[in-house]
């Protein structure tokens, strides 16, 4: 995973975040020979420290399998894809942590692209739809309106005869997120 700079061309040369403006944090999977596998965004929060301990505070940013909560709060979403193996978090800047280090933690899991249901999927809140969307395809929405209550996991009998796919804890930051006014009087 990676902040992106706004442009989306390469790595933020800053990590500095005027308050409502967007953070694109892109994440990937190296696919090598394996067949095609695509990246989800499982579970995100943002938190003041590097490692994630059971009593710090956190922001949830993407909850129940692949919800992105953050986008009925303010204006995040995922970009278009450009390859299944890679994925764009495009983030809007927020108040938690206000002037201090942030941290994005995530749980990346390559899944198959043919088995998205309730538990493996992208999706976001669409405003002008008024409605959860699926990144990869919009067509088959209905599995993510469980964005709005709770996304059942899968039994264990289930599991047992499906792929598990592979999943990886990632951190990006530190990110500090300022006013708009304080902006120019941070340098790093």
């Amino acid at each position: 995973m990676a902040l992106l700079n706004a442009e989306l061309t390469g790595i933020a040369k800053s990590n500095i975040i005027p308050l409502g403006s967007f953070m694109p944090i892109w994440a990937a999977v190296d696919q090598k020979s394996h067949q095609p596998l695509l990246l989800l965004m499982e579970e995100c929060v943002a938190a003041t420290t590097p490692k994630l301990h059971p009593d710090d505070q956190v922001y949830p940013l993407i909850t129940n399998k692949g919800c992105l909560v953050e986008s009925q709060r303010g204006n995040s979403v995922f970009l278009s894809r450009y390859h299944s193996s890679s994925i764009i978090l495009y983030l809007q800047s927020f108040r938690f942590g206000l002037g201090q280090e942030v941290y994005i933690h995530c749980k990346l899991v390559a899944w198959d692209p043919d088995l998205l249901d309730t538990t493996k999927k992208a999706c976001y809140y669409s405003k002008t739809k008024e409605r959860w969307e699926l990144l990869d395809s919009p067509e088959r929405s209905s599995i993510c309106s469980c964005c709005a209550s709770n996304c059942k996991t899968r039994s264990k009998r289930q599991t047992d005869n499906e792929p598990e796919g592979l999943s990886y804890r990632s951190v990006v930051g530190p990110v500090i997120m300022v006013e708009q006014s304080d902006k120019d009087k941070i340098h790093f």
